[in-house]
């Protein structure tokens, strides 16, 4: 009997082939499997890039999409796209401060012989898969994302659905890696279906994908009647710049949103990719014209081999003050730092209300200031003020 051979499709090596190439031409397996794992395979493609030491390998993989390499500058070493996804010099080099690669204290908080990191009282994170489509060098999961160690067996998530299922107290349970979306629609209708089947006190199941942006074309008519199908609530996607909102993108936003879909945005706020109010602004008007609320904006983790990246707080706080009254309401999204050891998510907040002991010393008074800086003072409620209570004749 003859075997069957499955040829794998070439790569585009070439500016002039990536250029010509229509990501939409090709099912998104094609495309997954054109990816770049080397940096020195782009070297035809994009101009002035950085050479670096192949030691970067061993700690964390290379994997670009060419829908992600088409969006990078060919000429510009900080174009935001190239500085999120290939790697630097930087990486190897001491960040002066302690960084590790759980941080956030994830393995600390793993039900053991499951993938459930189960941090809060009422809600978990699933992580389904140790693969995503491109690899960000400033992943906080580099421990488990493209390491063959991190692999999330099915027994695993076997183990994992059967804790969800066990424990009535979980309704909010968040499908992450990796991404989920690189399972094809047959396991991740599986594992979907077994959620809501095993586990219906789950109240609010949800996906956590970078890959939507990262490969649109993996966003389908079938991926969608799966989500569906099994109630999936809401799809939470990752967008650090606006150059990665492409017409395509949002062609294919609208079909998740189409099945009934809540989205949210989620930001990292990278040194050199992102830390300009004017960017912002732009990105998150982006977002919520096409129906995807911004979420959070998080500080970038103090992973190894992404010291580079890091905003200072000062910054970050610079950052929503020029954003919040500037834009609409609800485009604005929560900044946060998730805190080391698994703290969890601590909002980064500008004071714009305060509470200030008044000048006769009896009781206090607040102070108000607005995003253009006016202020202005509500002694009341500084005071606990009751209605008194009236008398029946």
């Amino acid at each position: 009997m003859l075997q069957k051979v499955v040829i794998s499709p070439r790569q585009l090596l070439t500016r002039a082939e990536l250029e010509a190439y229509d990501p939409a031409s090709e099912s998104w397996q094609k495309q997954f499997a054109r990816r770049y794992i080397r940096h020195s395979e782009l070297k035809d493609i994009l101009d002035n890039m950085e050479d670096v030491n192949g030691t970067v390998y061993e700690k964390f993989a290379v994997s670009i999409t060419p829908y992600m390499a088409k969006l990078m500058d060919p000429h510009d070493p900080n174009c935001p796209i190239r500085l999120q996804y290939l790697p630097s010099r930087h990486e190897e080099q001491k960040a002066g401060f302690e960084t590790m690669l759980d941080e956030l204290g994830e393995e600390g908080d793993t039900v053991p012989g499951t993938s459930v990191v189960h941090r809060y009282p009422r809600r978990v994170l699933f992580l389904v898969s140790n693969t995503c489509a491109t690899l960000c060098r400033f992943c906080t999961r580099k421990r488990m994302v493209s390491q063959p160690t991190g692999s999330v067996h099915k027994d695993e998530i076997e183990r994992s659905i059967d804790y969800i299922a066990s424990n009535k107290d979980i309704d909010d349970v968040l499908l992450s890696g990796g991404d989920p979306l690189t399972f094809d629609d047959e396991r991740l209708d599986y594992i979907l279906g077994a959620i809501r089947e095993r586990a219906p006190h789950v109240r609010f199941l949800r996906i956590g994908s970078r890959m939507v942006v990262q490969l649109p074309t993996r966003v389908t008519p079938e991926l969608c009647a799966i989500l569906e199908k099994h109630r999936v609530q809401m799809v939470n996607i990752h967008i650090n710049h606006p150059k990665e909102i492409t017409p395509l993108l949002r062609e294919r936003v609208k079909l998740i949103q189409k099945a009934g879909i809540m989205m949210g945005l989620q930001t990292v706020c990278l040194k050199g990719v992102n830390d300009d109010v004017a960017v912002l602004r732009e990105l998150f008007m982006q977002a919520i014209e096409m129906g995807v609320r911004p979420y959070y904006v998080y500080s970038t983790d103090m992973v190894e081999g992404a010291h580079h990246f890091i905003v200072p707080y000062h910054r970050m706080l610079e950052l929503y003050e020029g954003i919040r009254g500037w834009i609409s309401g609800p485009a604005v999204p929560t900044f946060v730092v998730d805190g080391l050891g698994g703290l969890g998510k601590l909002p980064i907040i500008p004071t714009y209300v305060t509470e200030e002991i008044r000048r006769d010393g009896q009781g206090t008074t607040i102070k108000c200031r607005n995003y253009k800086g006016d202020t202005v003072e509500m002694p009341g409620l500084g005071l606990d003020f009751r209605v008194p209570s009236q008398s029946r004749a």
